[in-house]
């Protein structure tokens, strides 16, 4: 059975739909300022490698130790990371991923909470 990250368009269609979702992300100061001094295309790199993994792809190409030292003493919140994770929803549902597939996604996304929110 193919994996959701090849079916949706693989890399080149997730890195358009990661963007648009900073874009989403950047439009709220709040959420905005847990970015300050990253390099966006280095984020939307780790982020391809995330989403690659949350749509079946094998976990070997991402690493949960990213995920944590990436958020690390940024002080998430849980109000913020459920803002973000409803900023994702909406895009992927915009994007014409099948709600189905976008459930499993988000059920991906809160198995990492405890890597993300440290407040």
């Amino acid at each position: 059975m193919e994996n959701l990250f090849d079916k949706y368009g693989g890399v080149e269609v997730m890195r358009e739909l990661i963007k648009e979702f900073y874009v989403q992300v950047y439009a709220h100061p709040q959420l905005k300022s847990y970015f300050k001094d990253t390099d966006l295309n280095e984020l939307i790199q780790h982020q391809c490698k995330f989403f690659a993994y949350a749509m079946g792809k094998p976990a070997v190409e991402y690493k949960d130790e990213w995920l944590e030292s990436g958020h690390r003493n940024k002080n998430i919140s849980e109000t913020h990371f459920l803002q973000v994770a409803e900023l994702l929803r909406r895009v992927l549902l915009n994007a014409g991923v099948e709600n189905e597939h976008v459930k499993d996604i988000m059920i991906a996304v809160a198995s990492k909470r405890a890597q993300i929110v440290n407040l």
